[in-house]
């Protein structure tokens, strides 16, 4: 049986009647996404075979338990609107899917990842490639129990890359995770089964990580870029740090954390960075070596917190990074 039909309070299917916007024509070559989204009920284990399938994660509860400014949980339904509008300039054969939202109940995140979890394995098993909407970045630890599960114990290598201001690697307080921790909980978990740890972090600013922090993570064999090192006359050599990261592993997990990004582009995070990336054509030719990866096998959106996105820049940021890597799928 489908685990998510035991958890029918942390799950609710796709809405339909969220995907609207404007009509330029029924002829594909005119057409926007919210008339071409399909909206699923994973717990009905549906074929998502070549098909793109987004998964809201309505949590900002590690947010909160790292004394973040929370909101969030309402990052799903923010770049959904923005992405509902999108012109489709992407292929014919790719379809898309809405599989619903993951939930937060009683303050009870660690449910909610392992439901998230179950949801994002499904999507695997499918043959879907799954993008996550958060949500706070403690959907990082839920994604990587999705892959976990997918991968089934078998002699897999999980390689992640993190565009982030912050490494996310901080050690868990109490038994319990947030939105920092999940790179931490990530390594411990590979340690004890005994398998290595694949993590490239991208856009790393010293300001936003102690000192502790950064010669920790480089002790568990972290590979940091930070942003300072964002320059042109280093591209080429990113590019290649980032194939060689690749070769490295079977399966690539993305995740970006909009705060990475400058505050001007991106004010509605959880944690403002006021010098971040600039979402530019340098930032963007990077990009493109990691969506051109070919065991690229899922990705996530995190950190987007509405009530502070100026006329929804935030959002659309989100939604552009969405709308190139459809545009190479």
């Amino acid at each position: 049986m489908n685990p998510l039909f035991n958890h029918k309070d942390l799950y609710v299917r796709g809405d339909q009647t969220v995907w609207k916007g404007r009509v330029d024509g029924e002829e594909r070559d005119w057409m926007r996404w919210h008339q071409l989204m399909d909206c699923i009920d994973l717990s009905a284990d549906p074929n998502v075979s070549q098909s793109l399938v987004f998964l809201g994660f309505c949590s900002d509860e590690g947010v909160g338990r790292n004394q973040g400014r929370v909101g969030a949980k309402d990052g799903p339904s923010a770049i959904r609107n923005v992405l509902a509008n999108l012109p489709a300039h992407f292929s014919y054969e790719l379809k898309l899917k809405d599989a619903g939202d993951i939930l937060l109940i009683d303050n009870d995140l660690e449910s909610s990842q392992s439901v998230l979890g179950d949801a994002l394995s499904s999507i695997l098993k499918g043959g879907g490639f799954p993008i996550v909407l958060g949500g706070g970045h403690e959907v990082t630890y839920g994604h990587y129990l999705g892959v976990k599960r997918f991968l089934n114990d078998r002699k897999y290598r999980i390689g992640i890359i993190n565009i982030d201001a912050h490494l996310d690697m901080r050690e868990i307080s109490a038994g319990q995770g947030n939105s920092g921790t999940g790179f931490f909980q990530i390594e411990r978990d590979l340690s004890n089964q005994g398998r290595s740890f694949h993590y490239l972090a991208i856009g790393i600013q010293q300001i936003s990580n102690t000192k502790g922090l950064i010669a920790y993570a480089k002790s568990k064999q972290t590979q940091i870029i930070e942003r300072k090192d964002l320059v042109a006359d280093r591209l080429a050599a990113l590019r290649r740090q980032i194939r060689d990261f690749a070769l490295q592993v079977d399966y690539v997990y993305l995740t970006i954390d909009l705060d990475a990004f400058a505050a001007p582009y991106a004010p509605g995070v959880s944690a403002l960075a006021f010098n971040g990336i600039v979402p530019d054509e340098l930032f963007f030719d990077l990009y493109s070596a990691i969506i051109e990866l070919p065991n690229l096998r899922s990705m996530d959106i995190a950190e987007l917190n509405p009530y502070f996105d100026i006329d929804a820049r935030t959002a659309k940021l989100g939604a552009d990074l969405i709308f190139k890597f459809l545009e190479r799928f």
